[in-house]
C-alpha cells in the first residue's frame, strides 16, 4: 500500500514537473521564459472562441492550479524559481491577453509588454518576486506583470484611438 502511494506520488511529481515546464519548453537552453510566453499566446488563441464568463473562470482556475503545480515543481529543483518552470509565464500572459481582440498587432504588443514587465519587474512585481516564495511567488509576480501589460495595452489603445 505504502509503495503504491510512493509510486503514485512520484508520477504526480513528474506530471507537475512536465506541466510546469510547459510540456518541456522550459528545458530549452535559451530564453525559456519567452518560449513559455509564446506557448501562453497559443493557449490564448485556443480560448478566444469561448464566452467571457468561461474565460474568467478558466483564468482563475488556471492561475490557482498553476500555483499548486509550480510549488510542487519548485520543491523538485535545487534552485528557487527555476528557469525551467515556465507555467508562471503561461499564466501571466493568459492574464495579459484577457479581453484583448486577437489581432496580430494586439498579440505582438501584449507579448512584448508582458515580457518587458516580467523581465524588468517594476514595483510591486519586484517586491512580490523577492518576498513571496514557492508556488505563490513564482506565479503571482507573473500574474501582476500580466495585469500591468493588459492595463498598459488598454490605456494605450484608448489613447491612440482618441488621437486618430
Amino acid at each position: 500500500m505504502l509503495e503504491d502511494l510512493i509510486i503514485l506520488n512520484n508520477y504526480f511529481t513528474r506530471l507537475c514537473i512536465f506541466l510546469s515546464s510547459g510540456f518541456g519548453i522550459g528545458y530549452i537552453k535559451y530564453a525559456p521564459g519567452t518560449a513559455g510566453t509564446f506557448l501562453g499566446i497559443l493557449i490564448f488563441f485556443l480560448l478566444t472562441s469561448l464566452n467571457i464568463y468561461f474565460n474568467i473562470l478558466s483564468l482563475v482556475i488556471f492561475v490557482l492550479v498553476s500555483i499548486i503545480i509550480c510549488n510542487i515543481a519548485n520543491n523538485y529543483y535545487s534552485e528557487d524559481d527555476s528557469k525551467k518552470i515556465v507555467l508562471d509565464e503561461i499564466a501571466g500572459v493568459f492574464v495579459a491577453t484577457y479581453n484583448i481582440d486577437p489581432t496580430a498587432f494586439n498579440i505582438i504588443a501584449i507579448f512584448i509588454l508582458f515580457r518587458l514587465f516580467d523581465i524588468f519587474k517594476p514595483f510591486p512585481i519586484s517586491y512580490i518576486d523577492e518576498k513571496l516564495k514557492n508556488g505563490i511567488g513564482i506565479v503571482v509576480d507573473d500574474v501582476v506583470a500580466g495585469i500591468y501589460a493588459n492595463i498598459t495595452f488598454l490605456l494605450a489603445s484608448f489613447y491612440f484611438v482618441k488621437i486618430l
